[in-house]
C-alpha cells in the first residue's frame, strides 16, 4: 500500500530541469542539395586514392588522410568550398540568431579547417580547437560502420566516479546525455548531412575505424567571436 501512494506521489511531482556546467552539442542537417556534395566527395576520393595518409601537420599524432595546414599541396586536388561556405554561412547566422544568448554585440567568422577521410585502422588522437569558439564536424559520407566522434568529459571528477559512486555508476545508462557527467567520454549520434557544432575547448577524438567499404568523410570547421567594431 505504502509502495502504492509512493508511485502516485511521484506521478504527481513536476521536475524542473538545469543543465550545470553543460558542454552543448548542436545538431543541423544541412541539404545535400544546396551544394556541390558529390564534387566535393569525388575530389576528397582521389585524393585520398593518392595516399591513403595526408599528414603533412601531425605525422606523429594520426594516421589518417586529412588536408589541415596542406590545403595548397599541388599533389593532390584543391577542394573547391564556394558553395559550401555559403550554406555554412546561412546556417552560423542562424545559430548565433537563435541558440547563443549574449549582454553585448559582437561580430563572428568563420573557416573551413580541413577534411578528414578515413578508412578502417585509421583514427585520430584526442584534441581541440583552442583558441577559436566553436568547431564543427559536418558529416558528408558517414555510414552505420562508420565510428562517431567521441568527446572527453571536461570534468576532473569523471575519473574517480567508477570507484567513488560504483552502484550507481553500474545502473546509469552510459549513453543518455543526462549521464554524461558520469562517464569518461561519450560519443552522440549523428548521422550523414548533419553537423555537429559545439565548443572548441571540448577535447574529442575519431577512435579506431573498423572495417568498413566506403571512407568517412568529414568536414571541420572553426569559428571565431570578434567585438563589434
Amino acid at each position: 500500500m505504502g509502495s502504492k501512494l509512493a508511485q502516485i506521489w511521484v506521478k504527481g511531482v513536476m521536475f524542473a530541469r538545469t543543465d550545470l556546467f553543460s558542454y552543448p552539442i548542436y545538431r543541423i542537417r544541412i541539404d545535400p542539395n544546396s551544394y556541390d556534395k558529390e564534387k566535393i566527395i569525388s575530389d576528397i576520393l582521389h585524393n585520398k586514392s593518392l595516399s591513403n595518409t595526408r599528414n603533412a601537420a601531425s605525422t606523429d599524432l594520426c594516421n589518417i588522410h586529412q588536408s589541415y595546414l596542406d590545403t595548397n599541396n599541388e599533389n593532390f586536388r584543391v577542394i573547391n568550398y564556394e558553395k559550401l561556405i555559403a550554406v555554412y554561412h546561412k546556417i552560423f547566422e542562424e545559430f548565433f540568431n537563435k541558440e547563443v544568448s549574449t549582454t553585448n554585440p559582437f561580430e563572428w567568422e568563420f573557416s573551413i579547417i580541413n577534411y578528414t577521410a578515413i578508412t578502417e585502422g585509421q583514427s585520430l588522437v584526442p584534441h581541440n580547437h583552442l583558441p577559436w569558439d566553436f568547431s564543427t564536424a559536418h558529416y558528408l559520407n558517414f555510414k552505420k560502420d562508420h565510428v562517431y566522434t567521441r568527446f572527453a568529459n571536461p570534468a576532473s571528477s569523471a575519473q574517480y566516479l567508477l570507484l567513488l559512486q560504483s552502484n550507481l555508476y553500474d545502473i546509469a545508462d552510459p549513453n543518455a546525455v543526462e549521464n554524461s557527467y558520469l562517464f569518461g567520454n561519450n560519443s552522440p549520434l549523428a548521422e550523414e548531412d548533419e553537423m555537429v557544432i559545439f565548443p572548441s575547448s571540448l577535447n574529442h577524438e575519431i577512435v579506431l575505424q573498423g572495417p568498413t567499404k566506403e571512407p568517412r568523410i568529414t568536414i571541420s570547421t572553426n569559428i571565431r567571436i570578434k567585438k563589434s567594431k
